[in-house]
């Protein structure tokens, strides 16, 4: 059973075959499809792709029209017309993932995908091993490289459509910046100036921007909640719950107050994204670490 490498963009090629002896390609083809029955088993119930959702542990997402499907079925449908890897060309740092066709009884109906760290990666620049040849019980340097697989799934793929469960994960393989993104320094600053804000002189959200801040970011400018004519409706949501939503009076016009310090600006960003809520039946305010439309 081939096993592909997906590299990083510094390589000119895309995809490459990993040549296997028979031993090791029946481990990998073992290995490999254990590892999908693993994830189909324990992540079963499929919802379609919600930025700003964490699943379950049962849940699992489903994307359709992947675009980067059709590159990895094209190497396990071709896979003797697939480059050979050769470490000494294409050093394994470049590699980013690991797959694959697990289907049956064609191998490209299904695809197992791992993704690829250098932890992965076996330093054998202070290594030894038996040598072949010569006295026996010598050591020689080992001078090949080498590398293990890692013990489950980043994804699933059939067919047009992919199955994970981190996003995080998956966009360190491929670029899904079509399917979600992060705000850029560009969105931040144009976030900060919103007419529905009172921004401090020498404020740069930039300076404290990390990876969920810019997330919340994007969430929120798609859900258009910072309409100046919502404002009424986030005091009245802010009341609620107690948060303290600051408000002040510029030229006759009441903004948002922006917070200056990071755990205050996070605390906003919950609030605006609705990450913060009452419950209809304990009425206790809960905080939310995910969330999806119901229907």
């Amino acid at each position: 059973m081939p096993l592909f490498a997906v590299m990083d963009n510094l390589s000119a090629t895309k995809v490459v075959r990993i040549k296997l002896d028979r031993t090791a390609s029946d481990m990998i083809h073992e290995t490999f499809a254990t590892q999908k029955s693993h994830f189909e088993a324990h992540h079963d119930s499929i919802i379609p792709f919600y930025a700003g959702y964490n699943p379950s542990y049962n849940e699992c997402f489903e994307l359709d029209k992947f675009a980067d499907s059709e590159v990895l079925i094209d190497a396990v449908t071709r896979n003797t017309a697939i480059p050979e890897w050769k470490p000494e060309e294409i050093n394994i740092d470049h590699i980013k993932a690991l797959f694959v066709g697990v289907g049956n009884p064609k191998s490209q109906d299904c695809i197992a995908l791992q993704t690829f760290t250098k932890k992965q990666i076996l330093d054998t620049s202070k290594s030894f091993v038996m040598s072949l040849v010569g006295a026996a019980n010598t050591f020689s340097k080992a001078e090949k490289v080498g590398f293990n697989i890692d013990e489950k799934l980043v994804a699933v793929i059939k067919g047009n459509k992919i199955y994970f469960r981190s996003f995080f994960k998956l966009r360190s393989i491929f670029d899904m910046g079509s399917y979600f993104q992060e705000a850029t320094d560009q969105d931040l600053a144009l976030f900060a100036s919103n007419a529905a804000f009172e921004v401090p002189p020498g404020f740069n959200l930039n300076v404290i921007a990390d990876t969920p801040i810019r997330n919340k970011i994007t969430l929120i400018n798609k859900s258009g909640i910072l309409d100046a004519q919502l404002l009424p409706t986030l005091k009245s949501a802010a009341g609620k719950i107690g948060f303290p939503l600051k408000t002040t009076l510029t030229h006759g016009l009441e903004k948002i107050e922006m917070p200056q310090t990071k755990k205050e600006i996070k605390a906003l960003l919950d609030f605006l994204d609705e990450d913060i809520f009452t419950s209809e039946i304990t009425q206790k305010i809960f905080k939310s670490n995910s969330k999806r439309p119901y229907s």
